[in-house]
């Protein structure tokens, strides 16, 4: 009798063992579930797949036909291949100027459109961004959603869309890697505000959004760090498009302050060498435009060429050393300094004339 009452106990104890393993691995199911769900959606609830569907009808491929010239001065035919997104319903769509730089003829293609012939609204190498046009009349255009470049923080995950190696409607995914870098092309500068992801980029990405995950285009990819390195990439901030791409339509370019010189760094051993005895540091001005604001204001140009371990040199004009009282210590430093003016504003330059010194006036006008 005991017996049978402590094996029905024992049998009791066992079945609610079972229940309650039974019950905690459900809750960890679901937990892990709720975890793999909250890993995969942002704050607005989407998935990468979800972006993507919501994205790819304003991405569009874009096939540039164009002429490259050779050494040799033979002229070939060039094919070229980069990515777009409609920026409005009117059939504007924003790029990079290097993918359609060189065209001669512009195709687009997005959803069932295919081969589309566009033409070019306004370019502007300096910032590397371009507006290309077509016809919207009996096609549907869903632009994309511009963001705010300028509240990202490093870290934040983001998705790239684009056409790498001709790889139609390809998305890749990463973070923000770094924010406020440098970046030079042969026309194109980029003081300290280029955006770094390690969102896979590769050649046909070029002009394609770089997207956060509330859907908003926060950059325009533009370029991988060359040679062997992985997983760097380079995305031009949408604020920085957003600014130019009313000139664009309106002008075909983008309207920027000039001041109309060409000069070099100067160092103290550089200095030093060339025979510079008062003034050590800024900038030594080789050449000044005709009728630019720097002739108008009167600074001289060099006017004696020398030669220096290979390098020409032209000596005995103006060395610049300040900017609105600000240090300039690189052509760089001035471009910088001189695209937070606009045309028809004043500025003052601090300037070395052999034992003078002197502060010049400028008017900066637009930029031819």
């Amino acid at each position: 009798m005991i017996f049978r009452k402590l094996r029905k106990y024992t049998f009791l104890v066992l079945f609610s063992c079972f229940i309650t393993a039974l019950a905690g691995g459900l809750f960890i199911k679901q937990s892990s579930a709720k975890n793999y769900n909250n890993h995969n959606t942002s704050g607005s609830g989407f998935t990468v797949e979800r972006l993507f569907n919501a994205l790819k009808p304003g991405v569009v491929h874009i096939e540039v036909l164009g002429y490259a010239r050779l050494k040799n001065g033979a002229i070939m035919p060039e094919e070229d291949i980069g990515t777009g997104f409609f920026i409005n319903k009117n059939g504007d769509i924003l790029t990079n100027f290097h993918v359609i730089g060189n065209a001669d003829k512009i195709y687009v293609s997005f959803l069932k459109y295919k081969d589309i012939k566009a033409s070019i609204i306004g370019t502007d190498p300096m910032s590397d961004i371009a507006v290309i046009h077509i016809n919207p009349v009996g096609r549907t255009i869903i632009p994309l959603t511009m963001g705010n470049s300028n509240s990202l923080r490093v870290g934040e995950r983001v998705i790239a869309v684009g056409n790498p190696y001709n790889l139609y409607q390809t998305i890749t995914t990463g973070i923000i890697s770094g924010l406020k870098r440098s970046l030079f092309f042969p026309s194109a500068r980029f003081y300290g505000n280029i955006i770094q992801t390690d969102a896979a980029i590769n050649p046909g990405n070029s002009g394609g959004p770089l997207v956060d995950y509330n859907g908003h285009v926060i950059g325009i990819n533009t370029a991988k760090l060359a040679n062997n390195a992985q997983n760097i990439g380079f995305a031009i901030p949408i604020n920085l498009a957003k600014e130019n791409i009313p000139e664009l339509i309106k002008y075909g370019r983008v309207i920027r302050p000039w001041l109309g010189i060409e000069a070099i760094k100067l160092t103290e051993n550089l200095s030093t060498l060339l025979g510079i005895k008062y003034v050590k540091k800024g900038l030594l001005i080789e050449k000044v435009f005709p009728n630019s604001p720097a002739y108008r204001a009167g600074l001289v140009a060099g006017k004696r060429l020398i030669a220096m371990k290979n390098i020409n040199y032209v000596i005995g004009g103006d060395v610049i050393t300040r900017f609105n009282n600000k240090k300039v210590y690189s052509f760089s430093r001035l471009e910088e300094l001189i695209n937070t003016f606009k045309p028809g504003q004043i500025i003052t330059l601090k300037i070395h004339r052999g034992k003078m010194v002197k502060f010049v006036k400028v008017r900066l006008s637009s930029m031819p």
